[in-house]
């Protein structure tokens, strides 16, 4: 079992149910709307939401860029994982606001739910995080489809997608100068985990010096060190969307999405994308979209946003040499294609 421990799989192994949920996957690089899309996801009542459970834990023992299609070796690893993945009570991962009504709570069992967390939200500022208790029993429901969202395995998905034909997965874009920018942004105002810049992140870009991608670009880690903060961000975005679009290519329950679209029309793009990932149309989802897009909540992770001013705030915040830089990388890639005379 590829990145296991004895102990690990065991644990995965006894928590992993006999028949798993209908499964979708919502996987981009942060700060590219990933959340805003996971909580729309979430907004169904008949979704049960994941937020990014593959930043801690088990699943981080696998590589993190997974290449060629004969990934069968895998299987086991992850349907175990997947079923693990309702039984996780990290209040980050169940618990991510805000709450909304399911399908499988009654009326009582959501009043209690939200209490409990909300509760737990105030106590963890003094605290700490803790684990959220459920209402419900969901090892012994079925009457849900699964959402994993991540920022971590976008390098994992074509793994993911062929090893869980089943799943239906969403690739989510945003142009490039947008993702620099917030990550800019970000870093300044101190919001993520560690002290290494993600410009600096080195660990990161041998393993994406290491991707045919790169290789065959002569792209090696000192030419990367060698670029700004700014290219290296850019490269770090081309070269994680050239790997999983090549490594997804022809699967067709693989959907790629941009953020903008979204922005720009979220109700249309969500209706496409909940019929790529075979969800109907829920009331709930409209009245969420209707509700995060009218008004704006300025903290830096908030999903009550303008959406059009969001998408393309970078044009107020990047230099034009810095958006020069972004889109001159970027050009020379699939991914950057997708925005070619949009600045």
């Amino acid at each position: 079992m590829p990145g296991a421990t004895g102990s690990q799989a065991a644990s995965l192994q006894k928590e992993s149910p006999d028949m798993q949920p209908p499964l979708i996957l919502l996987f981009g690089m942060p700060r590219s709307g990933t959340t805003w899309l996971g909580k729309i996801f979430d907004s169904h009542p008949d979704t049960l939401y994941r937020h990014e459970p593959d930043s801690r834990g088990t699943f981080d023992t696998l590589p993190l860029f997974v290449s060629g299609a004969g990934n069968d070796g895998y299987l086991s690893f992850v349907n175990q994982y997947l079923g693990h993945l309702p039984a996780i009570r990290d209040e980050k991962v169940s618990a991510s606001l805000p709450i909304f009504a399911k399908n499988y709570y009654s009326a009582p069992a959501l009043a209690l739910r939200k209490g409990i967390v909300f509760g737990m939200k105030v106590a963890s500022r003094a605290f700490g995080s803790f684990a959220v208790p459920d209402v419900v029993d969901l090892s012994k429901r079925s009457d849900y489809t699964l959402v994993w969202k991540s920022i971590e395995s976008l390098g994992r998905l074509g793994m993911l997608a062929r090893v869980r034909p089943d799943a239906r997965c969403v690739i989510i874009f945003r142009h490039p100068c947008g993702y620099v920018a917030s990550v800019l942004r970000g870093e300044s105002k101190r919001k993520f985990e560690g002290g290494t810049p993600s410009s600096e992140d080195w660990g990161v870009f041998a393993m994406l010096a290491n991707l045919p991608q790169a290789k065959e670009r002569n792209l090696d880690l000192p030419a990367i060190k060698r670029m700004t903060a700014v290219e290296r961000l850019a490269l770090k975005w081309s070269l994680y969307y050239e790997h999983v679009l090549a490594e997804t290519e022809g699967l067709q329950n693989v959907m790629a999405v941009r953020y903008e679209d979204f922005c720009e029309r979220p109700m249309e793009e969500t209706r496409r994308t909940f019929q790529h990932c075979q969800l109907t149309w829920a009331p709930e989802t409209e009245s969420f979209i209707s509700s995060s897009t009218s008004h704006t909540n300025s903290e830096y992770y908030s999903v009550f946003k303008n959406p059009m001013e969001a998408a393309w705030k970078w044009r107020k915040e990047l230099s034009p040499e810095d958006v020069r830089q972004i889109q001159f990388l970027a050009s020379g890639f699939r991914a950057g294609a997708w925005y070619s005379g949009q600045s």
